[in-house]
């Protein structure tokens, strides 16, 4: 399917054995030197893989990631990952240099012009010198969600160039044609600085996305993201990757979302057990209502004696009455 309205024009495809999606355009130069330039950074240390992923993942989880060209206002991959290594670059001492050092450390054969934007950087990470930050990969973690939590996004650029958040209006690019397009949040191509990678964020994400920062960077700081839960409980990095799981009265209330397993299509029949058993979805949502209850809801709950299995013939009615021995305060 061709998309010839979009910024880099494009034709979509799927592969219909494996059902992955992707795009092919054409002379996209720039395109590739990201990727390239990406490539450097996970190459350059090796904490920037692994905390693009886990930032990734969790943006997912909290439903403020998706596909760019799905047409949604939400953060796209590219976004999160330079985020990520804007971040990087700003630590003491930084994990990663800036746009500009990586220019000025490229040889002759690492020169590159495209669209009159100047992308050179070297192309073998041997050519950087290690980073001297020392800082746990958990560590990294809590501290970028501490960092974005508070950031003003409307109110600077940031700027992988210059390796900082750059005042409004942002200084003109003598190779801009036309200006930043400026927003709620404003991200600038590490190249093409006239590209505002997160253009397509409206107000609304931009301000969950710093909420739900803030949620995380207080569940980074409590006992549970630190120290294994007696009670069996998720904790540390598995409750953080949970959806929506931010510490609870933390953040957005409204960002809390517990996935409860009924599939629209099979409806409570999927939950039905079978004669004397009781299938996995049957306990997956035994355990969702029993997260609501205990943790979000504050309920105390104790376990009782389970409710014998219902036979062929029967069925569960609605709106009946709990079991006797199931109680929740």
């Amino acid at each position: 399917r061709a998309v010839p309205t979009a910024r880099r024009p494009v034709v979509k495809f799927c592969h219909k054995q494996s059902g992955l999606a992707g795009d092919i355009s054409v002379d996209n130069r720039l395109a590739l030197l990201n990727t390239r330039f990406l490539q450097l950074c996970a190459e350059a240390d090796e904490r920037v893989r692994p905390l693009v992923y886990a930032v990734r993942l969790w943006a997912k989880q909290q439903g403020l990631a998706g596909n760019p060209s799905g047409g949604g206002p939400l953060l796209n991959n590219y976004a999160l990952t330079l985020l990520v290594l804007f971040f990087l670059q700003t630590r003491s001492p930084p994990v990663l240099p800036t746009v500009a050092q990586l220019r000025d450390l490229a040889g002759d054969e690492d020169r590159a012009v495209v669209g009159g934007w100047d992308c050179s950087f070297p192309r073998d990470a041997a050519a950087l010198e290690p980073s001297a930050n020392a800082e746990s990969l958990c560590s990294l973690l809590a501290e970028f969600f501490h960092v974005f939590g508070d950031f003003d996004f409307a109110g600077q650029v940031i700027s992988l160039r210059e390796g900082r958040a750059l005042p409004l209006p942002p200084p003109a690019a003598p190779e801009a044609g036309e200006g930043l397009k400026l927003g709620p949040l404003n991200l600038q191509d590490p190249f093409e600085l006239s590209h505002n990678v997160a253009a397509n964020v409206n107000e609304r994400t931009a301000a969950c996305f710093g909420r739900c920062c803030r949620a995380a960077a207080k569940y980074c700081r409590s006992l549970q993201y630190r120290r294994k839960s007696s009670k069996g409980r998720a904790w540390g990095l598995a409750r953080l990757f949970q959806p929506g799981a931010v510490e609870p009265g933390a953040g957005n209330a409204g960002a809390f979302l517990i996935s409860i397993p009924l599939d629209a299509a099979g409806g409570s029949q999927r939950l039905r057990p079978e004669p004397g058993s009781r299938g996995p979805w049957f306990w997956e949502a035994c355990a969702a209502i029993a997260f609501v209850l205990r943790d979000v809801l504050k309920c105390s709950c104790a376990a009782g004696k389970l409710p014998a299995a219902p036979s062929e013939e029967s069925e569960l009615p609605v709106g009946s009455e709990p079991p006797a021995g199931a109680d929740a305060e």
